[in-house]
């Protein structure tokens, strides 16, 4: 009998690697071959409270008035969604190449609370996630989204959780 696992693939505004790719089809092909149905979720979370403080931090910096930095937020926000759609095109394309069934999510929020109620929800077997490129001792001092999701998801019995380095 024919067990249906879910791979969740999680990317964002910020947050994105090549390799993961790779990584996450190999554990669908893995899958597969044991006799399992396989679906592969791309869960895309756009990280609004991320990009409006970018925004904010150029337009107080950069002495802009309230509007040019309305089109900075929005400018930013146009250009990571560009990136990170032709992220998924990428997953689709390879996800096709073995017949793998993908699946779309764009959601809007945190990315750590994001990943975690989607997997819950949707039972994930795997999250894989990139870690955003920042020194050990930064994670260290401040956190890693990256590291709270696994964190959590190991604390609530959710899934293995695979961090790539970005």
């Amino acid at each position: 009998m024919s067990t249906t696992r879910r791979i969740l693939l999680a990317v964002s505004t910020s947050r994105y690697s090549v390799s993961l790719v790779a990584t996450t089809m190999t554990e669908a092909r893995r899958l597969r071959d044991a006799g399992d149905t396989v679906i592969i979720d791309v869960l895309y979370v756009i990280e609004d409270e991320a990009l409006q403080r970018v925004a904010s931090t150029v337009g107080d910096e950069g002495f802009l008035g309230l509007s040019p930095q309305q089109d900075v937020f929005k400018a930013l926000a146009a250009e990571h969604d560009r990136t990170a759609l032709k992220r998924v095109d990428e997953v689709q394309a390879a996800a096709a190449e073995d017949d793998i069934p993908v699946e779309v999510h764009k959601v809007t929020g945190r990315f750590d609370t994001c990943v975690l109620e989607f997997a819950e929800a949707h039972k994930a077997a795997v999250i894989f996630l990139t870690r955003a490129d920042r020194p050990f001792i930064s994670r260290f001092l401040f956190g890693s989204e990256a590291d709270r999701v696994a964190r959590l998801a190991r604390k609530e019995g959710l899934a293995k959780v695979v961090i790539d380095e970005a």
